[in-house]
């Protein structure tokens, strides 16, 4: 009958893979790559059983058959590549020699060139040690120590990563690992306990043992299927297989694959019944899909997922003996679509105001909640919600209560908040009069953040639940839940709850009540008096029992910090003394001092210093000084200098604290090596020393850098001024020449001149030479070098600098517009400011001229901005200046002209003069097809 069973079951299977065959639904690009990539070259290990191994000549394991499964589905062909380790698998993936590595967990830097398809298995670590270490339950305990690791496996990687502290041994595989732990040549290893029973088992492995899962969520294994980015079409080829492979199938392969060996110890628990039993058997762990930002319930910090119903689950695995471990999501509607497609087994977290019942099962409620209204204290006590709901209520923006209030009062005035602490943060500050939260929600952010100025005023006729939610076909593990989470006592859920609300919160008192309370406390207190003789007699036991339980806390508190202050893997020296002496000492005084425990303990601290110290202290009166100190202040810290094994001497700083242990007081004693310190410190001072002189030097060497630039702008534009006034001088010669010309011909023609004439002629002359000097004197003011600030008119200075280049302006038809305006007395700088003047005219006539533009134009205005400044404003239209050229045209030797004609230093200079030199403001805009510059000089 048995057979006859086996047979119908493959018989169906083998249905339904054709079934879900043809609902594999293949675009006709995938289908042609399928074609041209056939056969799939996939990676095989040679030695991780039970996934994927190499054994009489052919790949077998879990994740073998579970590929050999899709290609059925997708009608291709295979073939696996055996051999190489896992880092050359990996590169091969990279160089396109492989197509996919078949079983591959995902982190950040396999993601930048791995394509992953959906998770199809979830595999916790576990810590397995040579028989007799069993105390290694955890990997904080195996810090310091030593473990043996496969390299580039996700737990080799994760373990490198987050605990730096665990030394690691690493090897080709698994099975190497764990002969060579049977050896006693390291602490532990780490594994997929899958893995590691299977090897154990076939490879007759003896002395070792696992201990515990590692418990820790980022070492969890979600086990997909990796292509290349290069392929992401095979990813989603394959996504689409993994879709049409049943529960019944991947059941199938589980059961035959991952048999059980050696366990993790775990009790039965007699409240299941066989199914119930056989189920969590099976399952190994529990996959859940948590709320990360539900403070105080269920949130997410440092890493890990904590809160109360973290804490009612981890009662909840102690009384069915499994693992929850969390699957990371971004969002609540991924969490729920987890939930929905299987990849999470739970939703630990769901109130009532989420509406999953579609496709879920809702356990029975395991906590539940009054919802309290928060006021300010200052705020008379409300008799009920509805004397308040004229009023602002504050309410986090998914609250059930936004649409449940609303919907009965149209009008209710509502301030959405992005969190709960928001919302009682806007009732704290006034912007809302009161917020609606649940008990322990509330208690947690006003103890928190000290909100003291809010208190509950009064509590409302509804309630918050918290559920689990399971897939609605799992009915097994939903009655294992209600049934594990009915054993939780109420004395075990108000202590969780305590432990996340420890601070108590005021409540609003309501005189309304006072009668009705009075009577209640004279009847309770009647009924107490009856009973207080009885109660009495049992508590004078339970005194006494308390008083026990006191004695052995104190004592097993005692021994706990005795463990903790000695074998802490501190990377300090840790000492214990007594009396003076050395008593104990942990590992690192070896990495310290170069000291082992033999040789360190029983002597005082001072025979392992230099007889003096380097202010000339003693080192014996200054450690007994410090020692006597610290036991009357409990604290000390100083430097001091001690001998390492090799007699050398070590800078170090020592932190002595005065402990009890075991109603005796020692000296809790850290030493930690600061020789580089010291060095950098010396450095310091000597770099301090010389600071100021350094700092004297570089000021000389900018300001002569500063001056020399100067000179070299003024000798740029001694060439322009030469051209300038070559074209100022060009008119007045050549009339002078003319008039010349003209008397010596009348002299030599006629015989007697006449004199009116000649004296017109010559005043002429007179007139051209005057201005000939004038253009002198222009120049030359130009070109003093006084630094005296002075008063003068911005008009005569603006006109001044036109004058000058007027005639080579108007030579190149370029029209001048001038608008000035009057009396603008300023006190500064007038001959630098007309340098700067100049250069901005002069460049915008080389643009001009260089563009050749038709209706060229230069216009200079001048107004005053306010009591304080006047504008200067000199606009061109040669097109402008480039968007990337305009941030660099007031740097150091830049120039938009050729070699030959550009310095680069005028508008650098220009600057320092305007910004630095006359404390106002150059800046540049392009506007109206030209180029805008704007200087802002203070009257």
């Amino acid at each position: 009958m048995i057979k006859i069973s086996k047979y119908l079951i493959t018989f169906l299977l083998f249905l339904n893979f054709l079934y879900s065959d043809s609902e594999i639904d293949l675009t006709t690009k995938e289908k042609e790559f399928l074609k041209n990539n056939s056969p799939l070259r996939l990676h095989n290990e040679l030695n991780w059983p039970p996934f994927n191994f190499f054994e009489n000549g052919e790949p077998k394991g879990f994740s073998i058959d579970y590929m050999n499964l899709l290609a059925k589905k997708l009608d291709t062909e295979v073939k696996y590549i055996t051999g190489p380790s896992w880092d050359e698998f990996l590169q091969m993936l990279k160089k396109d020699e492989i197509d996919a590595i078949i079983n591959i967990s995902k982190n950040e830097k396999r993601s930048q060139y791995i394509a992953f398809t959906s998770v199809f298995h979830t595999a916790a670590n576990a810590i397995y040690v040579k028989d007799g270490n069993e105390y290694i339950d955890s990997l904080e305990k195996l810090k310091g120590k030593t473990i043996i690791m496969p390299k580039g496996f996700f737990a080799q990687k994760a373990i490198e990563k987050y605990y730096p502290e665990i030394n690691q041994l690493l090897v080709k595989d698994s099975l190497e690992a764990l002969k060579l732990l049977s050896l006693g040549k390291a602490d532990a290893t780490v594994g997929k306990k899958n893995v590691l029973d299977y090897v154990i088992t076939t490879n007759n492995i003896s002395g070792v043992t696992p201990t515990s899962f590692v418990d820790d969520n980022r070492m969890v294994s979600l086990i997909s299927i990796g292509t290349s980015k290069e392929k992401t079409i095979l990813r989603d080829i394959l996504k689409k297989a993994q879709k049409s492979v049943s529960d019944e199938e991947i059941l199938e392969l589980k059961r035959k694959w991952f048999g059980t060996n050696k366990q993790v110890k775990r009790k039965k628990a007699s409240f299941l019944n066989k199914e119930e039993i056989e189920y969590l058997k099976n399952r190994k762990v529990i996959r859940m899909c948590n709320i990360s930002d539900l403070k105080p319930i269920s949130f997410e910090e440092d890493g890990r997922i904590k809160g109360i119903s973290i804490d009612v689950l981890e009662k909840v695995e102690e009384l069915i003996n499994i693992k929850f471990i969390p699957i990371p999501t971004v969002s609540w509607e991924q969490t729920i679509e987890f939930l929905k497609i299987k990849q999470c087994d739970i939703i630990p977290t769901v109130t009532n105001d989420e509406d999953i019942k579609e496709f879920t099962s809702i356990t029975a409620p395991y906590l539940n909640y009054k919802l309290a209204i928060i006021t300010q204290k200052d705020k008379s006590v409300v008799s009920g919600l509805k004397e308040i709901l004229d009023k602002t209520m504050a309410v986090k923006y998914d609250s059930f209560l936004i649409s449940k209030l609303k919907s009965a009062n149209p009008s209710l005035n509502i301030l959405i908040t992005k969190t709960h602490r928001e919302a009682l943060e806007k009732v704290s500050k006034g912007d809302a009069y009161f917020a609606i939260q649940p008990l322990p929600i509330a208690s947690y952010y006003m103890s928190k953040y000290a909100l003291k100025d809010l208190y509950i005023s009064r509590y409302t006729n509804m309630t918050y639940s918290v559920n689990m939610a399971v897939h609605e076909n799992n009915d097994v593990l939903l009655e294992i839940l209600n049934k594990a989470l009915d054993k939780i006592s109420e004395d075990e859920h108000r202590e969780i709850f305590n432990k996340w609300t420890a601070v108590s919160i005021t409540e609003g008192f309501d005189y309304k009540l006072i009668w009705q309370i009075i009577i209640i406390t004279i009847i309770v207190f009647a009924v107490f008096i009856y009973r207080q003789t009885i109660l009495n007699k049992h508590n004078r036991k339970l005194q006494e029992a308390n008083n026990q339980i006191e004695e052995k806390t104190i004592e097993l508190a005692k021994q706990k910090l005795l463990f903790e202050t000695l074998y802490n893997k501190s990377s300090d020296s840790v000492l214990i003394i007594k009396d003076k002496i050395i008593t104990d000492c942990n590992e690192s005084t070896k990495n310290v001092l170069g000291f082992t425990k033999k040789e360190i303990v029983n002597k005082p601290l001072h025979d392992i210093a230099p007889e003096y110290q380097p202010d000339n202290t003693s080192s014996e009166r200054l450690f007994d000084n410090k020692l006597e100190k610290v036991l009357i202040f409990g604290v000390s810290s100083f430097e001091a200098v001690l001998y390492n094994y090799q007699m050398k001497k070590v800078w170090v700083e020592i932190v002595l604290t005065s402990i009890e242990i075991e109603n005796r007081r020692v000296i809790h004693t850290v030493i930690r090596d600061i020789s580089n310190r010291k060095i950098l410190e010396q450095r310091l001072e000597e770099l301090n020393a010389n600071l100021e002189e350094r700092i004297k030097k570089e000021i000389r060497k900018n300001e002569n850098s500063t001056k020399q630039l100067i000179q070299q702008s003024r000798l740029a534009q001694m060439g322009e001024m030469i051209s300038m006034i070559a074209h100022q001088w060009r008119q007045p010669l050549a009339a002078i020449s003319a008039t010349t010309n003209n008397l010596l011909v009348k002299l030599m023609i006629e015989d007697k001149v006449n004199k009116k004439s000649f004296e017109e002629e010559l005043i002429l002359i007179t007139e051209y030479s005057k201005h000939l000097s004038s253009t002198i004197d222009d120049f030359r003011n130009f070109f003093k070098t006084d630094k005296e600030k002075e008063e003068f008119d911005l008009e005569e200075v603006i006109k001044k600098s036109i004058s000058i280049t007027k005639t080579s302006i108007e030579s190149k038809n370029i029209k001048l517009e001038i608008d000035l305006e009057k009396n603008l007395t300023l006190f500064s700088y007038a001959t630098e400011i007309q340098q700067v003047i100049l250069n901005i005219i002069k460049n915008a006539e080389d643009i001009l001229t260089e563009k050749d533009i038709p209706d060229k134009k230069i216009c200079i205005t001048t107004y005053k901005r306010n009591d304080h400044s006047v504008i200067i404003k000199i606009q061109d239209n040669g097109g402008g200046i480039e968007e990337s050229l305009i941030e660099k045209i007031f740097d150091p030797y830049f120039s938009t002209k050729s070699d030959k004609d550009g310095t680069g230093l005028g508008l650098y200079m220009s600057r320092i003069i305007i910004n630095d030199h006359c404390k106002g403001n150059l800046k540049v805009i392009n506007e109206n097809n030209g180029a805008t510059f704007l200087i802002d000089l203070p009257i």
